[in-house]
């Protein structure tokens, strides 16, 4: 009886290595065949939804905002990704500080103008704590706040008419936003207004934000 049991647990062995046999050879042939690049993701436009500021024990400053973002999907592949609603965090010196929400959509291959809202919410940033740190500290050799991505996404690819099974990705990028390049005084950021109308104003292509991604696929 234990005899058969080991011969059952091995023949599921072997079957689970060839299947992971198949999928990296198919893997392989896919990247050596398609050649497939990193999607890219640009910033269209910026609003701010809700703002809020509250004072804690006499003076430390937050500040909460549900902030969309339109961003331009590029897929110069040859085949279409389908991603699924996927959930990141923010994070900032490593306290999370907010939730990117990003709905389901579809890249079709070869494609520039697809548009995608993501809905970003921050919750209780404390600003004081930022300011001595140099956040907006004129006299700061380097005006740029660095912040952290890190969620997984589900896709999908397609291929002509065949659609692949679904796969895992782990995305963490490292942003950067230089606030020496943003149009608003310090007192500015007391007023939704204000901050909406100079957020609305940046360029497109503006030097303001950056970011730095890396992708890994779970085996």
């Amino acid at each position: 009886m234990l005899e058969l049991l080991n011969l059952q647990e091995l023949r599921l062995k072997n079957k689970e290595l060839k299947k992971i046999i198949v999928i990296g050879i198919l893997a392989l042939a896919f990247f050596l065949i398609l050649k497939p690049q990193e999607p890219k993701f640009s910033l269209s436009t910026i609003e701010v939804d809700s703002y809020r500021l509250s004072v804690y024990s006499g003076s430390s400053l937050f500040i909460s905002s549900n902030v969309s973002l339109i961003l331009n999907a590029i897929n110069h592949n040859k085949v279409g990704i389908r991603y699924s609603p996927s959930c990141l965090n923010l994070y900032y010196h490593g306290i999370q500080i907010g939730v990117v929400k990003i709905p389901g959509f579809y890249q079709p291959a070869n494609s520039d103008n697809v548009g995608v809202i993501t809905k970003i919410s921050l919750h209780c940033i404390n600003v004081s704590q930022i300011i001595n740190e140099g956040f907006l500290q004129k006299k700061a050799s380097k005006k740029v706040v660095q912040m952290k991505l890190i969620g997984d996404i589900r896709v999908q690819l397609r291929l002509l008419h065949l659609t692949m099974p679904k796969m895992k990705v782990a995305l963490e990028c490292d942003i950067g936003i230089n606030y020496a390049e943003l149009p608003f005084e310090n007192y500015e950021l007391f007023n939704k207004e204000v901050v909406q109308e100079h957020l609305a104003s940046l360029p497109v292509n503006s030097g303001s934000f950056s970011k730095n991604c890396t992708l890994a696929l779970y085996i």
